[in-house]
């Protein structure tokens, strides 16, 4: 009794343990479980997102596309793209006409949501001057332009560029520009004509020589004194620019404010000028080759090279002489457009007379005197100071 009482013991736990096994078996076999998935492959994307690096930009300026899929992956190196449907690179330069352009990408199948492109319109060429008799400062901080005429041929040019690289970097007063001159037989990458006329016109005989506001005082590099001296004089006008490209075209505001009588002809100077150009020539008596750094070139003129004059109406104490130009072309020869800068003075224009020994009075070189010079960045502005 007791035997059979085990064996039937053992009979169903065993009957147990084999339904169970079948049971199991039969939940891995159904169709709703992961186990009996059919293997799909990797996932597909369903959709893709299309972005850019800007939306609103100028006449001639690049544009970088970006594409990824629903799946959180970057295609854009895979991806096709329309611009008004037309296929277009990626970046992709507009450069045909200013308004707004639509953007599509497509990838494996797949066309992204449509972004729209604004384009400004090149400025057209204006020039136009006003004056106001209220609401200028009458009182303006002095600053200093220290005028390089230089050369990359130059093996002594290096330390007058360094110099006035520290004085620029120690007091925001004081602002350099290279004037680059070449020679028949070393010519320099970076002279423009107005340049290398002056160098001959202002009887620069040396190289380098740095004026300090005009060649009444030629700079004794690195010694601050006369630069200090300068910005310690009262200042009769003060000035404040502002320089943005629009549509591949520079656009500028330059006002001047008188704080004093001014009894003289005066003229307003405006430079661009390229910081930093790496690109145009290596500078004898440096070691740096092509790697040496050219600061502040000037690069173009944008008023008479003598100076603009300013109408006697458009002078008086508390009032603001406002010149707005727009349109104008950038030179060619620009290497970094993030690096412009305009440089705006008001100048005199005089000459001296010196008596020789034998009493014969004779006209020496042309002269002027920088009353007061502000400097912008491009694409931004400084108020009068």
């Amino acid at each position: 009794m007791k035997t059979k009482s085990l064996f039937n013991l053992f009979f169903m736990s065993f009957f147990v343990m084999a339904l169970s096994l079948t049971s199991c078996g039969s939940e891995d076999d159904g169709s709703d479980t992961p186990a009996d998935t059919p293997d799909d492959g990797p996932a597909v994307a369903t959709s893709i997102l299309l972005s850019a690096s800007a939306s609103n930009i100028t006449l001639g300026d690049s544009v970088t596309f970006f594409v990824v899929d629903d799946l959180g992956r970057n295609v854009s190196n895979m991806a096709t793209y329309t611009v008004d449907g037309v296929s277009a690179t990626n970046p992709f330069v507009f450069d045909t006409a200013g308004g707004v352009f639509s953007v599509e990408a497509s990838y494996n199948g797949l066309v992204s949501n449509v972004l729209d492109i604004t384009v400004a319109a090149p400025s057209a060429y204006s020039d136009e001057s006003t004056f106001d008799a209220t609401g200028a400062l009458t009182n303006f901080t002095k600053k200093a332009l220290l005028e390089d005429f230089t050369g990359t041929w130059c093996p002594n040019c290096p330390p007058a560029s360094a110099a006035i690289d520290a004085a620029t970097n120690a007091n925001a007063n004081v602002f350099g520009v290279g004037y680059h001159d070449g020679m028949s037989s070393y010519p320099d990458p970076m002279e423009i004509p107005e340049t290398g006329y002056w160098s001959s016109y202002y009887n620069v005989t040396g190289f380098p020589t740095v004026y300090i506001n005009g060649p009444d005082t030629i700079w004794d590099f690195p010694n601050m004194s006369q630069v200090n001296a300068e910005l310690a004089e009262t200042a009769d006008v003060g000035l404040a620019v502002e320089a943005n490209i629009v549509g591949g075209k520079l656009d500028l505001e330059v006002k001047v404010g008188y704080a004093h009588a001014i009894n003289e002809e005066i003229k307003l100077m405006i430079y661009l000028v390229e910081d930093y150009v790496t690109t145009s020539s290596p500078q004898a008596g440096s070691s740096l080759g092509a790697g040496y750094v050219h600061r502040d070139v000037l690069r173009e003129v944008y008023t008479d090279q003598f100076g603009d004059v300013i109408p006697t109406s458009h002078i008086g104490v508390g009032g603001v002489y406002t010149r707005t130009i727009t349109g104008l072309d950038l030179p060619a020869n620009i290497d970094n457009q993030n690096q412009l800068k305009v440089i705006a003075f008001v100048r005199n224009t005089y000459t001296k007379t010196f008596v020789d020994f034998f009493g014969n009075t004779h006209v020496d070189s042309p002269h002027y005197d920088i009353y007061n010079v502000q400097e912008a960045h491009v694409g931004s502005s400084v108020d009068f100071d």
